[in-house]
């Protein structure tokens, strides 16, 4: 960055000492260089976004050949250092660097420059500074981690991405008397696990085996993450005999293809959103004093989750954790409207998600399993009917299941219990405590936002992550308090820009928002100060940065994250917390999936992590990190 081939010595200014000639011009005239030190930029990302903004435009008018604003320093103690001068009030400090050129070595207010310009020694032996080599910029997110991890580290972002931690091959490699967990906080590599996973059984399949089909299933909660794991997996298994192992596909598609092979049909699957609004007024046309909400959640998480089929069996059943208490009187009546309203469903020929996983695994348990093996990730956000459907896809056996997942990162209200369901995996479960895709310090300052809560993992225990730590060590995460929405627009842009001019791929910075118009918001600021964009669930290498909503950070990894409008009422969404007013279950269930929700947006970030608010943060953000936006200038100052 700030790497200048233009700039000479202006009329009445000591010219500086020339370096070899430049590839840019040919060999045709010497000219000297600017650069930066390598810890530069970490004490520039602080400043507030006007003086950086400035800093940035004096400097690029400087690489040009302006040297209107660069001055000598009376009395330095290195002849050579210079100044340039930012505004009124600040100044850079330039010393010495490579080949006779200049280094810019410190950004102060007026008099703090001049101390440190005047006091700054010429190095021993003749050394120079030296600007950071072009193939790790300077100012880039620094992330140092044990001996085992450097060379990884060293890695383009794209390979870490595949990078699976030495420790963890013994379980990749493992054979199970059954099913298999393995669960862990963000960071501990449990998706790259069930990549590796996918691979090794896939290979063993085909040095074992006869016939050739696919006996391997991996399969995940988004169609994003299901194609960004095909497509690394395509690298962990060149050889097209063993990736021909291997299907990738959501639980969604997959149930689809299931429904539609055996009987024909396409579902139209109607998302919960949609079909709250139909069953909203249906209910109201019929008089009912329930909401749509209430009874789409009731069929999906009651009806369908313990695949109820009888009123004498919803009568009797357990409602615990649904916002609203139910009496045995009263639910004939819910019964025979859930019963009129899917029937409905089915002359249109509509299906809600879970609905197509019952009918698929309905189907399954008549024709028999279809693989060897199954792979699953982000397993907590399953529902029940899904799980259903995967203990009838593969045999009950040796490695028959192999499940990851993470239940502070549920953003679902779907609660399962896997025993239940026909999935042992008592003695088969595997806890990673120790994470080396996400800094000590984005932990620090991510994990006190979930609270004292445990969660109940997948085997029916409690999960906390006691003992959980780092092995990787980063810059400290930054909350920025803005003014407002233009102030915070104006900050996340600098920023990012910061990031991208210290040589991180645009495609390894994400900035997300808890809401559509938050996106939509902050992508127009991006794009209008020239940084491209791209949705965050494009499956393309569009050099862009990725921008979208919290939810599509799910199963992602980034170098850099910026979470934007972490402000009071946008988290938790007002709306959310009106229709669980008056029901304490309901209300801590929002407080909680927005909780889990914030956690795993921080979380995705492996070296940076940016997070702003205007007016009040969210109740949801930690109160000992919280400055407002006058105490953040002073800090940065």
């Amino acid at each position: 960055m700030f790497i200048s081939e233009g700039r000479r010595a202006g009329p009445g200014r000591p010219a500086l000492a020339p370096t070899a000639p430049s590839q840019a011009t040919g060999g045709k005239k010497d000219v000297p260089k600017l650069a930066i030190t390598p810890t530069f930029l970490s004490d520039f990302s602080r400043l507030d976004p006007g003086v950086r903004s400035a800093a940035l435009t004096v400097v690029q008018a400087f690489m040009g050949g302006d040297e209107s604003r660069l001055e000598a320093v009376a009395d330095a103690a290195d002849p050579r250092t210079r100044l340039l001068r930012i505004g009124p009030e600040w100044a850079g400090v330039l010393a010495p660097g490579s080949g006779g050129g200049l280094c810019l070595v410190g950004l102060r207010r007026q008099d703090d420059a001049l101390a440190m310009a005047r006091d700054r020694t010429a190095p021993e032996d003749g050394a120079e500074l030296a600007p950071a080599p072009l193939s790790a910029p300077a100012g880039a997110p620094r992330v140092t981690g044990p001996d085992e991890l450097a060379a990884d580290l060293g890695k383009s972002f794209d390979e870490w991405q595949v990078t699976l931690h030495p420790n963890q091959h013994r379980i990749v490699d493992a054979r199970y008397a059954g099913s298999a967990q393995i669960s862990g906080g963000p960071g501990t590599g449990k998706t790259v696990l069930a990549l590796h996973r996918a691979a090794h059984l896939a290979s063993r399949e085909t040095s074992e085996a006869t016939e050739h089909r696919r006996t391997v299933l991996l399969t995940t909660y988004n169609r994003l993450l299901a194609q960004t794991l095909s497509g690394q997996l395509d690298r962990l298994l060149p050889d097209p005999r063993v990736r021909a192992r291997v299907e990738v596909v959501t639980i969604d598609s997959l149930a689809r293809s299931i429904v539609h092979e055996h009987t024909g049909l396409i579902p139209d699957a109607l998302g919960r959103d949609e079909l709250a609004e139909r069953w909203r007024e249906a209910a109201a046309a019929d008089g009912l004093p329930y909401s749509g909400r209430f009874l789409a959640d009731e069929w999906e998480q009651v009806v369908l989750a313990q695949n109820l089929t009888r009123l004498s069996d919803y009568v009797r059943c357990e409602r615990s954790g649904r916002m609203l208490h139910l009496a045995p009187e009263h639910r004939p009546q819910v019964w025979d409207a859930l019963r009129r309203y899917t029937a409905a469903m089915r002359v249109a020929g509509e299906w809600s998600y879970p609905q197509t996983a019952l009918t698929a695994a309905e189907h399954l348990g008549r024709v028999g399993p279809r693989y060897r093996h199954v792979v699953v990730d982000e397993a907590q956000d399953l529902h029940p009917a899904q799980w259903r459907l995967l203990r009838a896809a593969v045999p009950e056996g040796p490695d028959d299941l192999f499940i990851v997942g993470d239940p502070h990162q549920r953003i679902s209200d779907n609660r399962v219990s896997l025993a239940s369901l026909g999935i042992n995996v008592r003695g088969r479960g595997h806890r990673l405590r120790m994470s080396y895709r996400v800094t000590q310090e984005i932990l620090d300052w991510a994990v006190p936002i979930l609270g004292r809560r445990a969660e109940v993992g997948l085997d029916d225990d409690a999960d906390t992550l006691t003992g959980y730590r780092s092995l990787l060590h980063g810059p400290e995460p930054v909350l920025r308090g803005c003014r407002d929405r233009a102030d915070e627009r104006a900050a996340l842009a600098e920023w990012v820009r910061v990031w991208l001019e210290a040589g991180v791929a645009p495609a390894s910075v994400a900035v997300a928002g808890r809401n559509q118009w938050v996106v939509r918001h902050m992508t127009k600021e991006l794009q209008a100060r020239g940084i491209p964009t791209a949705p965050l669930d494009a499956v393309d290498a569009t050099p862009a940065v990725r921008v979208g909503t919290m939810h599509k950070l799910k199963g992602q990894e980034f170098r850099c994250v910026a979470v934007v409008g972490v402000s009071e009422p946008l988290l938790p969404p007002k709306a959310a917390l009106d229709a669980a007013e008056g029901d304490p279950v309901a209300l801590e269930q929002v407080h909680q999936q927005e909780r889990n929700l914030l956690f795993l947006a921080c979380t995705r970030a492996r070296d940076a992590l940016y997070v702003s608010y205007v007016g009040a943060p969210s109740r949801l953000v930690p109160h000992g990190v919280v400055r407002s936006a006058d105490e953040e200038e002073a800090a940065a100052v």
